[in-house]
């Protein structure tokens, strides 16, 4: 995706006007893009997505009254949302592993942490709309594929088992006599 192809693209960022989503603001229009649409609250973020098309949202960790999290499940869960597949990010503060896991399992499609480098900021939206990861459907989880390194194909021979064995413990010559697994 050239720089000429970002004039084409509608990105919506969600937070309240902070340093992070100004900068933010300011780093994608230095790409290129062609619109970016800043709404201060989530609510109204998920009342957009239901009417206008948009090619990805930015999403501050911060954002009010709806956290960061409960956005992309809104957006992957509401059914009356135009495109529930589209790229969602968190801007946070850090990214402590915890925090990538929650937003990892909340359908997020990737996470971006302040300080903001223009970089990165260009190079994970280029990746998320040139080459989406394939999206999972399941009951308990909605979103893009949690793997985002593709890994290549096993070539050795299978050796799991594929039926479940049933295996005896003996315990009686624990040291501590009759041990317990369950105390």
């Amino acid at each position: 995706m050239e720089k000429s192809d970002f004039s084409l693209l509608k990105i919506l960022v969600v937070g309240e006007k902070s340093h992070d989503t100004l900068l933010l603001k300011s780093v994608l229009g230095i790409a290129g893009l062609g619109q970016v649409i800043h709404v201060e609250d989530s609510r109204r973020a998920i009342e957009m997505l239901c009417v206008e098309s948009v090619h990805a949202v930015i999403c501050d960790a911060n954002a009010a009254p709806v956290d960061a999290m409960a956005l992309p499940l809104a957006v992957r869960r509401i059914p009356s949302v135009l495109n529930p597949m589209l790229p969602v990010f968190v801007l946070q503060p850090q990214a402590r592993r915890r925090d990538v896991e929650s937003a990892r399992d909340s359908g997020v499609t990737d996470v971006l942490t302040t300080p903001l480098s223009p970089r990165t900021v260009m190079t994970k939206l280029r990746a998320a709309l040139k080459t989406p990861r394939p999206f999972i459907v399941a009951p308990e989880f909605f979103g893009p594929d949690r793997r985002s390194k593709a890994r290549a194909p096993f070539g050795g021979a299978d050796r799991r088992s594929r039926s479940a064995r049933k295996v005896k413990l003996d315990f009686a010559g624990h040291p501590e006599g009759d041990f317990n697994p369950t105390s």
